[in-house]
């Protein structure tokens, strides 16, 4: 076996994930009161790409406020789903030209309700930064 084949699985997804995929896209695409070009294009890329979005993308998640998107990923107890969403939330975070207050502190608070953990999300923080060419020097 090779390398991504011996760190992934073959694609497992269950009904519901999509919903809280769509809520935090949704919560942290609009935590600083716009969504930008380049965040609107990868929204566009996720819904083409990611296999739960794909799936249910003509459906429009409810509205609902921020806190209680944390409220209800904080029941999540699928660990790869936890992770997933943070993953898109930070890509969707840096995607813009930088990732300003209100979105580091919902991610802050994401990574809580989520129960990421520190080593998680620096792993998933210096990649991202990495592609979006805003990895330290350090």
């Amino acid at each position: 076996m090779g390398f991504l084949m011996d760190h992934t699985a073959l694609e497992v997804t269950s009904p519901g994930d999509a919903g809280a995929l769509r809520d935090v896209l949704s919560a942290i695409g609009s935590v600083d009161g716009s969504v930008d070009g380049q965040e609107r294009a990868v929204l566009d890329a996720f819904f083409r790409t990611v296999p739960q979005l794909r799936e249910g993308a003509s459906k429009l998640p409810p509205r609902t406020s921020r806190s209680q998107i944390l409220a209800d990923l904080a029941k999540l107890n699928n660990v790869p789903l936890q992770r997933q969403c943070f993953v898109l939330a930070v890509e969707l975070a840096m995607a813009s030209d930088g990732v300003n207050e209100a979105e580091d502190q919902y991610l802050e608070a994401l990574k809580s309700a989520l129960r990421i953990d520190d080593a998680f999300a620096g792993m998933v923080t210096e990649v991202l930064a990495c592609k979006y060419a805003r990895a330290s020097a350090d």
